[in-house]
């Protein structure tokens, strides 16, 4: 595990939620590589912290699908309206090295995983939920 990447939180508000990270914590709105939805939140060192899932308030279930599409079983049971709090955190994210030590680790502590490649991105990403329900995204790049 080489450092915390970013969080990821889920918004029935996209504008309020971007407008309290940039006024109320400082951060500032920037691209969003290869997506035309949602928002990246920046530090000062121009890094990208804050990842925010914009979800429809119109069609929430169609939000929903995305999110068990993405994360299958780990989704767990999802509630829009319990999507506060704790249950906004989409995902914690992880910069990590050594992609195959991760996944005999995983294997090795039968945790259930699943794996995403992303070529555009040179990104292989391993989602993991901890004891929590939390999900883990681990990235490894390179």
């Amino acid at each position: 595990m080489a450092r915390l990447e970013h969080c990821n939180i889920r918004s029935f508000d996209l504008a309020a939620t971007i407008r309290f990270y940039e006024e109320v914590i400082g951060l500032r709105a920037g691209p969003v590589p290869g997506m035309n939805r949602g928002a990246w939140l920046y530090d000062d060192s121009d890094v990208a912290v804050v990842h925010v899932i914009d979800l429809d308030t119109d069609n929430r279930d169609a939000s929903l699908g995305e999110i068990r599409h993405r994360l299958g079983e780990l989704a767990g049971p999802l509630d829009p309206d319990a999507m506060r709090g704790g249950g906004a955190v989409d995902h914690i994210a992880f910069h990590c090295d050594d992609y195959d030590a991760m996944v005999a680790r995983l294997e090795a502590h039968g945790a259930p995983y699943r794996t995403f490649d992303l070529p555009a991105y040179q990104l292989r990403q391993i989602l993991v939920n901890d004891p929590s329900d939390v999900t883990l995204e681990l990235n490894f790049r390179d």
